[in-house]
């Protein structure tokens, strides 16, 4: 009789672990659907930032001019300048005023790769100053024109000497 309390004590002494152990997995289980549940609460709330009213950055628009062709200055034979260039605004209207005025734009363009020296573009410090003198020229022939000239930068997609 002493052996069968001893065994019904074992196993009762079990079933009370596995019922302890199976309740702290149900409260970790808990635990751990209700930091998830927070945390996708907290970021999908805005991370708990009150709203300033500041924008980000303004959105960019590009436009992309046609590739142009010119004879430059070089040492010995002639030389080509093969260009395809895009103009940086924050202000759509600029794009519709390049589209209204690109022959005008185009020209001017043209006529100041013209003048340019082949050693003078062939370094980046050329390139980068080329793309400045670009985006001051497109700017003022716009303005000249009364449109909207706010030209934030000027692109090379290609640039091609020869």
């Amino acid at each position: 009789m002493a052996e069968k309390e001893v065994e019904l004590g074992e196993e009762g002494a079990g079933n009370k672990g596995k019922k302890g152990l199976l309740w702290i997995v149900i409260l970790l289980v808990l635990v751990f659907a209700g930091a998830g549940a927070a945390a996708a609460w907290f970021f999908l709330s805005g991370g708990g930032e009150e709203e300033t009213g500041e924008e980000g950055p303004a959105e960019r628009h590009y436009h992309g001019l046609e590739p142009m062709t010119v004879n430059i200055d070089g040492p010995g034979r002639i030389r080509y300048l093969r260009l395809e260039l895009s103009v940086v605004t924050t202000d759509p209207e600029v794009i519709e005023a390049l589209e209204r005025h690109m022959p005008a734009v185009r020209n001017d363009v043209l006529g100041l790769l013209g003048e340019k020296h082949y050693d003078d573009l062939n370094t980046r410090d050329g390139k980068e100053s080329l793309a400045e003198e670009l985006r001051e020229a497109i700017a003022e022939i716009l303005e000249e024109r009364d449109a909207p000239h706010d030209v934030e930068a000027v692109r090379f997609n290609e640039l091609v000497m020869q």
